[in-house]
C-alpha cells in the first residue's frame, strides 16, 4: 500500500513548467487545490473522470474507472481505467449522498485516501494535503463566535444558580 510521503511538507514547491504554478512534492495535494476543487463541486471532479458501478453476484463493489481526462489533470496519480474505487477516506461511496460527504471530507482532511481495487487486489493511494507554505495538517478552526456581553437575567420572582 502506500503511505504519505512523511517530509512533504519540508520538500519544496517546484514551479509547473508549463503554468508556472507551483506542483507539490510528491505524494502530497495543495490544500488550496483541494478546497477548490471542492468548492467548484462534485460535478466539476466528474467531468475529469468516467465510470460505472461495478456490482458482482448483486453487490456494489465500488466504482469501476472507465476514462480519466483531461490526462494532465491525472499526471503522477497512480489510477487508471479499470481500478474499482471502492472508498475515499474510509467512508463509503456506494449512494451519492455517500460520495458527496466522502468529497467535502476533503475540506477538513489531512490526507486524501483512495481505496481501490486493481486486478482484484486491494491498494490505496495516500495523497498529505498540505498549505502552499508547506504547513501541513488540517485547516486553523474558524473563531468561535463572540460571547454575549452578559449572561441572560432569570425571570423576576426566580432565583437563578
Amino acid at each position: 500500500m502506500d503511505e504519505p510521503v512523511e517530509n512533504a511538507a519540508s520538500a519544496p514547491d517546484v514551479p509547473d513548467p508549463t503554468t508556472g504554478r507551483p506542483v507539490p512534492p510528491p505524494g502530497a495535494l495543495f490544500r488550496q487545490d483541494v478546497t477548490a476543487t471542492v468548492e467548484e463541486g462534485l460535478g466539476y471532479f466528474l467531468q475529469r473522470v468516467s465510470v460505472d458501478p461495478e456490482v458482482i453476484d448483486g453487490k456494489f463493489q465500488g466504482f469501476r474507472i472507465v476514462d480519466l481526462r483531461p490526462v494532465e489533470w491525472w499526471q503522477g496519480v497512480d489510477l487508471r481505467p479499470g481500478d474499482v474505487i471502492t472508498m475515499v477516506n474510509g467512508m463509503p461511496i456506494e449512494r451519492d449522498i455517500d460520495a458527496y460527504q466522502a468529497f467535502q471530507s476533503l475540506r477538513s482532511a489531512p490526507a486524501l485516501r483512495v481505496t481501490f481495487l486493481r486486478g482484484g487486489a486491494r491498494r490505496e493511494l495516500v495523497y498529505s494535503i498540505i498549505d502552499r507554505d508547506g504547513k501541513g495538517g488540517t485547516p486553523k478552526p474558524k473563531a468561535a463566535p463572540p460571547a454575549p456581553a452578559e449572561a441572560p437575567k432569570a425571570p423576576p420572582g426566580k432565583r437563578s444558580g
